[in-house]
């Protein structure tokens, strides 16, 4: 019974042993089977085929833009015109090519002061500013002293300040006149009344010096060179018919009186 059992057991044993080893040869074979296997994942550390070398290419597709991308440097956003203004704002107009200066228009009194006083090339209203600015200092004397104005007209007498008073500032007119008939200080012949001229004369008449100035005179003589008469600024001087040469020093100017 015992040699029955070992013969069962050792018939198992035996399957089982045939079995076992069937097995591991199985399993075995079919790890050698490189079909079976696969194609194994490159280590971290395996060396790369040097037929094959790896490279690393680099991507040709665009790239990705935010839909917050910066405007452009034109100050638009990508895809905008670059003409476009931003949301909110008027377009900037065109710059436009300079037109010229419209030509200046004076009144008639202004355009008779002006005439024949301005060169090419030169502004009217430079010229014109000269005349008004003449005016206003002789307008202003006259608001304290009349006779400043008559005296400086006297001593000091142009053309342009003709111009102007019968121009621009006709209030001045009788100062102007006035100083038409009087003389500065010098050595004057007398008969036609012509104190500035090249040859200077002074008309027979009565005449007053402009102030009582300290060391004023004026001497009147004959036509044979004799003296008829010397004269401070204190009193009115009378030049007669029979005088041929006056002389007047420190005085400044003399009026018609």
């Amino acid at each position: 019974m015992r040699i029955g059992l070992n013969k069962s057991m050792a018939a198992r044993l035996l399957a089982a042993g045939l079995v076992v080893p069937l097995l591991g040869t199985a399993t075995a074979c079919r790890s050698a089977d490189p079909e079976s296997r696969g194609t194994p994942k490159a280590s971290a550390g395996s060396t790369p085929s040097a037929s094959a070398p790896s490279t690393t290419v680099p991507s040709t597709s665009a790239p990705s833009t935010s839909a917050n991308a910066s405007p452009s440097v034109g100050g638009t956003a990508t895809g905008e015109s670059p003409s476009a203004a931003p949301d909110g704002e008027e377009p900037v107009p065109e710059e436009q090519s300079p037109q010229p200066a419209p030509e200046p228009t004076f009144n008639a009194a202004e355009d008779v002061f002006l005439e024949g006083k301005v060169p090419a090339g030169v502004d009217p209203n430079a010229v014109l500013q000269v005349g008004q600015e003449r005016c206003d200092v002789l307008l202003n004397a006259k608001t304290s002293d009349p006779g400043a104005v008559v005296s400086e007209l006297i001593m000091n007498p142009s053309a342009e300040a003709t111009d102007a008073i019968r121009s621009l500032c006709t209030d001045l007119l009788p100062e102007l006149e006035a100083a038409a008939l009087g003389f500065p200080d010098g050595v004057f012949t007398v008969g036609a009344h012509a104190p500035h001229a090249e040859q200077p004369s002074i008309a027979p008449g009565s005449y007053r010096a402009y102030a009582g100035v300290d060391g004023c005179s004026i001497s009147i003589y004959a036509g044979s060179g004799a003296l008829l008469g010397e004269y401070d600024a204190s009193a009115p001087v009378t030049v007669g018919p029979d005088a041929a040469r006056v002389d007047s020093s420190g005085c400044y100017s003399w009026f018609r009186s």
